[in-house]
C-alpha cells in the first residue's frame, strides 16, 4: 500500500540544469504574509503556469488578488529542474481519446509560442521525435495505436508513422537487430527546462500581486475554522481561501488520501560528453525515447556550440525507483548503464570504436509522480473545497503541465466551480484528466501503480556488457 510522501530532500543531487542558477534564495518579502487570496505550492513548470495564467487573467479583468507562491527549496529545484530536457508529445499513447493528443499538441505549441514571443533563451529547438521499440509486442501495439489515431484524429495521425524494417531503422540512427521498430513524429523539441521556468518567474516577479517565498516547506494544510485553509510552515501560518498544490510526486504529503493515486518514482539522468562518436556530422538530430522490456529511456543532445552534452536518462530496471521520493542519491548501477548504453542503442559511427563508456559531467536524480491510470489529475479535490491539484504526469510533464496549470487557473477564478470546469474542458483540457470522485472510484479498481510498473519494469539481473 502506498504511503504519503515526505518533504523534498534538502540535500538534492546536483542537476546539470542547475549549473547556471538564478533567483537563488528569493523571498519577495522578508516575512511570510499571514494571509493571501490564493496560495500556490510548488515552483516548477506547473506552479509557474498557474501563477502566470492567474495573474494574466486577473490583470486583464482589472481584479487584484494576492498570489503567494511557496517553494520548499530553490525555484524549480524539483522534477522540472531535473528532467530529460525534451518535450515529446506521444499522440498515439491514448488513441481512443483524441482530446488527449490534441491537448499535448496544443501544450507543445503554447510553449513554443511563449518561448518565441518572449525570446526566452532556453535552448528550445524543434526537431523530430523517435521512439525506439525493443520488442515485437511493442511494435505490434504501436502499429495498432497509430492506425487507431489515424482514424480518431486524422490531422495528428498523419504526423506519426511506424518504422519496422532494418534499413529504415538504421536510417533513423537506431542499432539493429536490438531495435525492432520505431514510432516517428515531427513534433518534438529539446530545451533547458530550468531556464524556461526561471525566465517565467523572473517576469512574473514584476507584478506587485505576486509574493514568492523559497525555502518555505509546507508541512500541512488544515481547516482554519472560518471556512478557509491554514498553510502550516516553519515560518508561520498563512490563511487562504484557495490552495493549489503543484507538487506532482509530493502531492500526498499534503493530501494523504491521494497516496495510492500518485506515487513517487525516482528517475536518473546524466550529462555525457559526446566524444568523437556523437560529434560533428555524427551528432544526434532527434529527441529519442527507448521503450521495451527493462527499458524506459530518453535522450536529447545539446547544441554543438554549448559542448553538445548527451542528456540521457532512464535505466530504472537497474536500481530502486518506484516509491522513492528522495532525489539526494544517485545509484551507481543506473549510472553505469547510462554511461554505457548509447554505443549499443544508436547506430555505430566512425570513431565509436573503443568508446564503450562515455564520460559523465553530471549524474543526478529527480522524482516523478506516477498516476494510477497514467493520466494527470487536474481540479478541485473532493471534500476539500478550495483545494486544487495539477499533478501526476507519469514522467510526461513537459507536454502536459503548462496547459494543466492554465486549466487550474481557469477553475480557481470561476465564480461557479462546475461551470469553470466545463470552461476548462471546452478550452481543451481532456475530461479524462479531471479530478473527480467518480474517477477516483474507477481508478481504485485498477491494479496499483506498483503492480502495473512491475509488469513493465522488472529488475535487470546484470548490467549488459558493452
Amino acid at each position: 500500500m502506498s504511503k504519503p510522501t515526505g518533504l523534498p530532500s534538502q540535500r538534492a543531487s546536483a542537476s546539470f540544469w542547475h549549473t547556471e542558477p538564478r533567483l537563488l534564495g528569493h523571498r519577495t518579502t522578508k516575512d511570510l504574509p499571514q494571509q493571501a487570496d490564493i496560495v500556490v505550492i510548488g515552483s516548477g513548470i506547473s506552479g509557474a503556469s498557474v501563477a502566470h495564467h492567474l495573474l494574466e487573467s486577473l490583470n486583464d479583468a482589472g481584479v487584484k488578488k494576492d498570489v503567494l507562491v511557496l517553494e520548499a527549496r530553490e525555484i524549480c529545484w524539483g522534477a522540472t529542474g531535473r528532467n530529460g530536457g525534451h518535450c515529446l508529445p506521444m499522440f498515439y499513447e491514448h488513441p481512443h481519446d483524441p482530446s488527449i493528443s490534441n491537448f499535448e499538441y496544443a501544450n507543445f505549441l503554447a510553449l513554443s509560442d511563449l518561448i518565441s514571443t518572449r525570446k526566452i533563451a532556453c535552448e528550445w529547438y524543434n526537431q523530430p521525435g523517435i521512439r525506439g521499440l525493443y520488442s515485437d509486442e511493442e511494435v505490434t501495439l504501436a502499429h495498432h495505436a497509430v492506425q487507431t489515431l489515424q482514424q480518431t484524429n486524422p490531422p495528428l495521425g498523419r504526423m506519426c508513422r511506424v518504422v519496422d524494417t532494418a534499413d529504415e531503422l538504421q536510417k533513423l540512427g537506431l542499432a539493429v537487430p536490438e531495435a525492432k521498430g520505431a514510432v516517428v513524429t515531427n513534433v518534438a523539441a529539446r530545451l533547458w527546462p530550468y531556464k524556461l521556468v526561471t525566465a517565467i518567474w523572473d517576469s512574473l516577479l514584476a507584478d506587485p500581486s505576486l509574493n514568492l517565498q523559497t525555502h518555505t516547506p509546507v508541512h500541512s494544510i488544515s481547516p482554519s475554522g472560518t471556512g478557509n485553509w491554514n498553510i502550516n510552515t516553519d515560518r508561520g501560518i498563512v490563511e487562504t481561501r484557495t490552495v493549489i498544490s503543484a507538487t506532482n510526486a509530493y502531492t500526498s504529503h499534503l493530501l494523504p488520501s491521494m497516496a495510492d493515486l500518485i506515487v513517487p518514482c525516482r528517475g536518473q539522468m546524466s550529462a555525457l560528453l559526446p566524444g568523437e562518436a556523437f560529434s560533428g556530422s555524427s551528432r544526434t538530430k532527434t529527441s529519442f525515447a527507448f521503450i521495451g522490456p527493462k527499458m524506459d529511456d530518453y535522450l536529447v543532445q545539446r547544441p554543438d556550440e554549448y559542448s553538445a552534452h548527451l542528456m540521457f536518462g532512464g535505466g530504472r530496471s537497474y536500481g530502486p525507483s518506484l516509491g522513492i521520493s528522495d532525489d539526494g542519491e544517485v545509484d551507481e548501477n543506473v549510472a553505469k548503464y547510462l554511461r554505457t548504453a548509447l554505443p549499443r542503442l544508436l547506430l555505430p559511427s566512425e570513431g565509436m570504436e573503443g568508446e564503450n563508456e562515455l564520460q559523465a559531467t553530471h549524474e543526478w536524480t529527480g522524482i516523478m509522480g506516477f498516476s494510477r491510470d497514467s493520466l494527470p489529475w487536474v481540479g478541485e479535490v473532493p471534500n476539500y473545497r478550495g483545494v486544487f491539484v495539477a499533478a501526476g504526469y507519469t514522467g510526461h510533464g513537459m507536454p502536459n503541465a503548462w496547459l494543466c496549470g492554465k486549466s487550474v487557473a481557469t477553475m480557481v477564478l470561476g465564480n461557479d466551480t462546475s461551470m469553470a470546469v466545463e470552461k476548462a474542458v471546452k478550452e481543451g483540457l481532456p475530461r479524462a484528466y479531471l479530478l473527480t470522485e467518480e474517477r477516483i472510484g474507477r481508478v481504485r479498481k485498477l491494479d496499483t501503480v506498483e503492480m502495473q510498473d512491475a509488469d513493465h519494469m522488472f529488475k535487470a539481473e546484470v548490467i549488459a556488457e558493452a
